[in-house]
């Protein structure tokens, strides 16, 4: 984790250090280890150090080649290091071993933009190319580091956090209506191009940016359907060994550093995968590992609650634990301060399950945080039955809706068959059909205004796309899952509440190399790994999971927890939505139509958790404007 900071003016005015002291000082929290700015003419960098290595410690960012003409800004982990020093050989530059970010730039320096091909990490970076006077970026695959920017036709500005972007003159708080529109509309936020503030940009996980005195272009880099290249054909437990020696490798490469280390333990199987690798690492690992503990939530007398499966995992683990019960606090009182810390009218109702955590973290001086993120998206089993009917087994396909465990686990007999037939129905039947659709209801609130229900409709908000160059619907399912905007903002949101409580993420199962290898095995051999859940990640993990946890085939889910501290939220808001004339949302929301739906959730009538939702993200909605000043949405 770090903070970057960049402006490049093309008529090549000085850029004001201030300035960039400016839009550090904001991410503060993101670089404790100290904060540093150059300028060179037209071009100012900035770089907020969190420190996890000696290395880290005695150099500093932005980073330049001798002879100034290049220089990066960066925040990056990278783990394929030694691959890259091999390929790059003698850089005469390099002082002693050099960090991260140095790396980088030698690898800018020798392969240009298809740098960005070799390297294997988290990163987010920018590098100012004084020979053709253009500033080049990029992201990691999963979007795993944040980068937002602003152009105009005089400047290009850019930093870790939308935030920083606000400081800078001429860039204006001013909410991006589609944005806020589609939230209230669909209950679910999207990282895409555009973020909630009118003008500021993300560049998007697995992009690349170049940008000019000529204007800016983006493209994808990382592509994994474009460079498909199937495992030779090999027998089902054989891609479960091969799965496990590349996630081993990931986990191994994410417990660098010198720091010690915490490892969420939730009791589910992505978690304790990912402690029970790390154990068998501290157990037969070739190096010493730094200090490690398990940090475990618990949630008394919920159905989220996993103390059965955390105890058996922590049976056999070296590992000192950490475990408290999660608070139900009122997150009213925190809403301002929740809002800029993701700059998004979704604040994280369990701020003080967060902070209590945080604060177990920095007593143990843990800096570094490894998560089970990302395995949902990479090992739940994907939907074989359309495979198999395309591949002319028929009955198997119905069989597989009907009596898979797979599908069993939820229940969902009669939603699988449904989807099967519309797979399955002639095109002709296909396109009346989606005529129907388009000509229906949109299932938007009451209380959402026709104006704000037109621009959600308009977004591409339907779902993640199916690549069709993938040689199965299942393969394609997973890639659809792993870069879908929805939860490219989940992991996004993830990492900036992180920075703000000052650890850093990293998530074992988001490895490229790990990924690649996932989406190339054929859905065949997918489909006959045994067992009825995760069976890819149990089969590989095998008896390194406790018996418990190989036998329980379910997931938790904590709709329970928060729809809690939404309810213990109901008292504040109450007289600060409702007390008074302001309401500046109402370009968005029926005030009258969204205050009776609120009376009868507070009575407690029936009412499902997809509905609490939309409720409480448009009582966010109308309390994040406000936070702008009424001005702004009238």
């Amino acid at each position: 984790m770090a903070g970057i900071a960049g402006i490049v003016c093309w008529d090549q005015r000085p850029v004001a250090g201030e300035l960039i002291d400016q839009m550090l000082a904001v991410v503060r929290h993101r670089g404790p280890d100290g904060l540093n700015v150059e300028t060179h003419g037209g071009v100012g960098f900035g770089h907020a150090r969190f420190a996890l290595s000696d290395a880290e410690r005695r150099r500093t960012q932005p980073v330049w080649l001798p002879d100034r003409v290049c220089g990066l800004v960066a925040d990056v982990r990278l783990h394929n290091r030694r691959d890259l020093l091999g390929a790059l050989g003698n850089v005469p530059w390099f002082m002693g071993a050099p960090t991260d970010a140095e790396i980088v730039l030698a690898s800018y320096e020798r392969w240009s933009m298809e740098a960005v091909q070799r390297l294997r990490g988290d990163f987010a970076f920018a590098i100012w190319d004084g020979r053709i006077r253009k500033l080049f970026a990029a992201r990691d695959p999963f979007g795993v580091k944040p980068l937002f920017y602003v152009a105009d036709p005089r400047r290009l500005c850019f930093g870790s956090e939308v935030k920083q972007l606000l400081v800078i003159p001429g860039v204006d708080a001013k909410p991006n209506d589609a944005a806020v529109a589609e939230l209230l509309a669909t209950a679910r936020a999207y990282a895409r191009e555009a973020t909630f503030f009118e003008g500021v940009m993300r560049l998007r996980p697995g992009f690349c940016l170049e940008a000019g005195e000529h204007g800016v272009r983006t493209w994808r880099w990382w592509d994994p359907a474009g460079r498909l290249a199937a495992p030779a054909p090999i027998r089902a437990e054989e891609y479960a060994q091969r799965f496990y020696e590349l996630f081993r490798n990931s986990v191994k490469c994410r417990l660098d550093g010198t720091s010690p280390i915490a490892l969420e333990l939730s009791g589910g199987y992505d978690s304790s995968s990912v402690v029970a690798v790390a154990a068998e690492l501290q157990a037969h690992g070739t190096r010493p590992l730094p200090k490690i503990v398990t940090i475990s939530h618990c949630y008394p007398g919920l159905p989220c609650d996993e103390r059965e499966f955390i105890d058996a995992v922590l049976e056999n683990c070296p590992f000192p634990a950490i475990r408290f019960d999660a608070p139900v606090a009122d997150y009213a009182s925190a809403l301002d301060r929740e809002f800029r810390k993701i700059d998004a009218p979704y604040p994280d109702l369990s701020w003080a399950r967060r902070s209590l955590g945080a604060s177990h973290l920095a007593a143990e001086g843990c800096r570094v945080v490894l998560t089970g993120l990302g395995a949902d998206e990479l090992v739940w089993d994907p939907d074989y039955d359309l495979d198999l009917w395309r591949d002319g087994h028929y009955l198997r396909s119905i069989r597989h809706c009907l009596r898979d465990p797979r599908v069993l686990r939820d229940g969902a007999q009669r939603q699988s068959i449904g989807r099967l037939a519309r797979f399955a129905a002639p095109q002709w039947l296909k396109d009346r059909m989606r005529r129907f659709i388009r000509h229906g209801s949109p299932g938007v609130p009451d209380w959402v205004t026709p104006m704000a229900a037109a621009m959600a409709s308009q977004s591409d908000h339907a779902g993640m796309g199916i690549d069709s160059r993938f040689p199965s619907l299942a393969q394609a399912s997973i890639h659809g899952w792993l870069t879908s905007s929805s939860f490219h903002w989940f992991l996004e949101s993830e990492e900036l509440l992180a920075a703000h409580h000052g650890y850093e993420l990293r998530h074992p199962f988001l490895d490229q190399d790990l990924v690649e290898f996932v989406l190339a095995i054929p859905w065949q051999g997918r489909h006959a790994q045994p067992g009825s859940f995760k069976t890819l990640l149990v089969t590989a993990m095998g008896e390194r999971l406790p018996p418990a946890l190989r036998d329980r085939n379910r997931k938790a889910t904590f709709d329970a927890y928060f729809t809690r501290l939404q309810e213990g939220g109901y008292a504040s808001l109450d007289g600060a939505l409702f007390g008074g004339e302001r309401w500046v949302s109402r370009r968005f929301t029926d005030r009258a139509a969204l205050e009776v739906a609120q009376g009868w959730v507070r009575k407690r009538v029936n009412v499902s958790y997809e509905v609490r939702q939309r409720l409480w993200l448009a009582e966010m909605i109308e309390l994040w404007l406000r936070t702008f000043g009424s001005d702004v949405a009238i």
